[in-house]
């Protein structure tokens, strides 16, 4: 079977072993469309009330750049863990035994999985970005107003927040092959995204080695308002975030089929 036709039997495959009520459609997806909704429309009200109470402290009007921002902290995060996790659990018990009989070829089934997870994770923020753009200038005016979904930024965001996810979830399987343990996977991706990449400037030239942290590089790209300032510009920060996930990518294939060919050996 060529690499193509295994690549799509790896799709139909978690397709199918996702489908009904396993963990991506019952808690990831609804977590990852519920949890940015609520965060961004919840902030909103309490802008827009302070806005329009007289005497109270004056509220500044958010422009386009800043009105998805929970949608790529909280949704791409989310997802993403989901895909480690998910390609971690693959490669345990018999799953991993008979993944390897249907795949002989390993990063043909990491490939297939990180277009399938890319793919929700890209169709789920773009329904969050378009429709949080769209409501917050209608519902809260005083303070959103600014927010234009065909504006520049706006279709910036359409196309970039959607890629972004899309190649998170690349770096969340390589994580997930590299680590194995799904509990460690989910650990390893937080911990790199939320806490690693946002304290290295407390070190030594630590602002420094920001410019090159991947997942900032990648919400850079995005258009998305920030303090870190991005060493390649917008287009250059989205080709290297996608740089990083293809190593890593290749990377976690290569030791995958070495540790394949040890275990051939030694049985």
């Amino acid at each position: 079977m060529n690499t193509a036709a295994l690549i799509c039997r790896g799709i139909t495959a978690e397709w199918t072993r996702t489908a009904g009520r396993g963990f991506l459609w019952t808690a990831a997806v609804p977590l990852a469309l519920v949890l940015p909704l609520l965060v961004t429309f919840g902030i909103a009200a309490v802008a827009e009330r302070f806005a329009t109470v007289p005497g109270q402290l004056e509220v500044m009007s958010v422009p386009t750049t800043n009105s998805v921002y929970w949608v790529i902290t909280l949704a791409v995060s989310v997802l993403t863990v989901t895909a480690a996790y998910a390609h971690a659990a693959a490669q345990q018990g018999r799953t991993s035994d008979l993944a390897a009989f249907l795949f002989p070829r390993s990063w043909t089934a990491a490939l297939a999985r990180w277009i399938f997870y890319g793919a929700v994770a890209a169709l789920v923020t773009l329904i969050l970005v378009a429709l949080i753009m769209t409501v917050l200038p209608l519902r809260f005016p005083h303070v959103y107003g600014a927010v234009d979904i065909g504006s520049p930024a706006g279709i910036r965001f359409l196309w970039a927040v959607p890629l972004y996810a899309f190649i998170a979830c690349g770096i969340g399987i390589a994580v997930g092959s590299l680590v194995r343990a799904p509990a460690a996977a989910v650990a390893v991706v937080l911990f790199w995204v939320h806490l690693a990449e946002n304290s290295i400037s407390l070190l030594p030239n630590g602002y420094a080695l920001q410019a090159y942290a991947p997942f900032l590089n990648g919400v850079a790209a995005t258009g998305q308002e920030m303090a870190f300032l991005p060493r390649f510009g917008p287009a250059g920060s989205l080709i290297y975030f996608l740089a990083v996930a293809l190593v890593l990518f290749l990377l976690s294939a290569v030791l995958r089929a070495a540790a394949h060919r040890s275990r051939g050996r030694t049985r």
